[in-house]
């Protein structure tokens, strides 16, 4: 597998520039702006073209390579990679990075190659059973903030822990939401917040060692004041920001909320609808910010779909290696 980038006046010519150069197998990685005006377009194939000259040991492992090609070891698993990506529409840092890696290791299985780039290039850090300190979820509107938290408290309860549920969002139907989901997980219970001297009023009063998991209004990452809120009521409760992210999301966008989250405190995120979304740039954007990646989610059901986002995980939903909920084998229940 080889990497090129190709310049030109216009995309047309670009890609006849691609074609002549790389054949009709290669894979468009990233199509840009030229620096100098133009067009610039990266793009990957199986086959390499020969230097005019070669020592004899180069020639010995280009035909081994060819070789393993043929027998579907090795260069059909790094096309497959990189047709993934470009599917998925992964922002041109990260394909570049995760095919120089996946070349470099050249397993021959696409699975087992990517989820060792995934593993190299990102963390993964799960939500404990028994977290120290209370976790607060936030994200923009619609991306499943309130679904995530009650998911979270799913896997705790099914661990046999009962965690107590802070409800800051007092949206309409915000905590009524949250106490249909605490009911269906047998009562938990629901306190609500207003405000920053009520969060400390709650929790003064809490005893025991029970997890707090504290839902907050929906936030627009580009509004500074809501970034300001978000970090006073996250300090007030000594919380660590867990940045929930819809995995349907532009990359790019998803990229730039996850950066300013990360800016804001947050050190985890949760992916969720990956069996909602049909690409799943998104996916990346935690780890291309610097998060560790907590949790993805494919399921609408509060009890199942949630699973640690392993590397593995990942590789197979980038890939569609299996049915998606054949990825997620920790379910807890169908709540």
């Amino acid at each position: 597998m080889r990497l090129r980038t190709f310049t030109g006046a216009s995309l047309n010519e670009v890609m006849n520039q691609v074609r002549r150069e790389m054949g009709a197998d290669a894979v468009i990685i990233a199509t840009n702006d030229a620096p100098g005006g133009g067009v610039q377009v990266r793009a990957a194939a199986e086959r390499a073209i020969a230097p005019a000259e070669e020592t004899a040991s180069v020639a010995v492992e280009r035909r081994e390579r060819a070789r393993r090609a043929q027998r579907g070891d090795g260069k059909s698993g790094l096309t497959r990679i990189a047709r993934a990506l470009s599917f998925h529409r992964v922002t041109e840092s990260a394909a570049e990075a995760l095919m120089h890696s996946a070349c470099e290791m050249e397993d021959g299985e696409a699975t087992a190659t990517l989820a060792r780039a995934l593993d190299a290039r990102y963390a993964a850090h799960p939500i404990e059973h028994m977290p120290q300190r209370p976790l607060l979820f936030t994200g923009p509107a619609g991306v499943g903030k309130s679904s995530a938290l009650a998911k979270t408290a799913a896997r705790m309860v099914a661990a046999g822990v009962r965690p107590v549920i802070l409800a800051a969002d007092d949206g309409a139907g915000a905590r009524e939401q949250l106490h249909a989901y605490a009911k269906a997980m047998g009562g938990l219970a629901v306190e609500p917040v207003d405000g920053l001297n009520a969060l400390n009023t709650v929790l003064a009063g809490l005893q025991g060692p029970s997890p707090i998991l504290i839902d907050t209004e929906a936030i627009n990452p580009f509004d500074l004041d809501a970034l300001e809120r978000l970090s006073d009521l996250a300090a007030a409760a000594d919380s660590e920001i867990v940045a929930v992210i819809e995995a349907g999301m532009a990359p790019e966008d998803a990229e730039d909320a996850c950066a300013i989250l990360a800016a804001a405190g947050a050190g985890r995120a949760l992916v969720t609808k990956i069996d909602a979304a049909q690409r799943l740039g998104a996916l990346l954007a935690p780890g291309e910010t610097g998060l560790s990646y907590a949790h993805i989610s494919a399921s609408p059901f509060i009890g199942s779909g949630l699973a640690p986002a392993t590397a593995l995980r990942i590789a197979r939903a980038l890939l569609d290696d299996v049915a998606l909920g054949g990825a997620f084998d920790d379910d807890t229940s169908r709540l």
